[in-house]
């Protein structure tokens, strides 16, 4: 299970680098943040876009580095494909889970999994902005520059504690859509993604949420 979870995350890019310091804004800027992000968040029905993911390991220098594609409709189907360097699925749709590598295909039913609907809940919650508002599953605090939100979550719920220690959500000002996401997992590796040609509320292929 953390080797899967290790593919799957290695999700939510190379982390763009942020070159200017982030300050720590009031509580009441927090609210005014977090309630743009959110307004803005709920207009996306569909989510499209390219994505380069970097995973640093605390016990050796190198780097792994992964692309692929990412497909997101609403209420909460998902679609992860890597595409370099292998081709690897992951698919959540229609309360199932569907890994594919190769031609190997496995199917998870979701209410039978907590780890999965834990993953779906952290996905959704990223991209629709609600995990910002999910006070009893993560401690939020907002950073800003001129140029970008910084979200930083500490897992509270139990699940996501065993896999994470921080979670950073960037988000960019001037549309208050999600550029990246960063997590440092309780090992110690880091795991970040950035979104690349990002495409809000266009038809997304037909197939998209299917394996064949």
């Amino acid at each position: 299970m953390r080797k899967l979870l290790a593919y799957i995350f290695l999700w939510l890019p190379a982390t763009q680098t942020i070159t200017l310091a982030q300050n720590a804004v009031s509580k009441s800027e927090q609210e005014r943040i977090i309630s743009e992000i959110s307004t803005s968040a709920h207009s996306i029905r569909t989510l499209q876009c390219k994505f380069e993911q970097t995973k640093e390991l605390s016990i050796m220098d190198d780097k792994m580095v992964s692309k692929g594609t990412m497909a997101f409709a609403r209420p909460g189907n998902l679609s992860w494909h890597y595409t370099s360097p292998y081709d690897y699925n992951f698919i959540i749709a229609n309360d199932k889970v569907h890994i594919g590598k190769g031609k190997s295909h496995k199917s998870i039913d979701l209410k039978s999994s907590q780890t999965f609907q834990g993953i779906a809940k952290m996905i959704a919650g990223s991209v629709t902005g609600k995990c910002l508002t999910q006070t009893k599953d993560f401690d939020v605090k907002i950073r800003a520059n001129e140029r970008v939100y910084v979200a930083h979550l500490t897992p509270k719920d139990k699940h996501f504690k065993k896999m994470f220690t921080t979670i950073r959500l960037t988000y960019n000002r001037a549309n208050r859509t999600m550029d990246s996401v960063e997590m440092t997992e309780a090992n110690g590796d880091v795991t970040s993604i950035v979104f690349k040609e990002i495409k809000q509320n266009q038809p997304l292929g037909e197939n998209v949420f299917n394996l064949d």
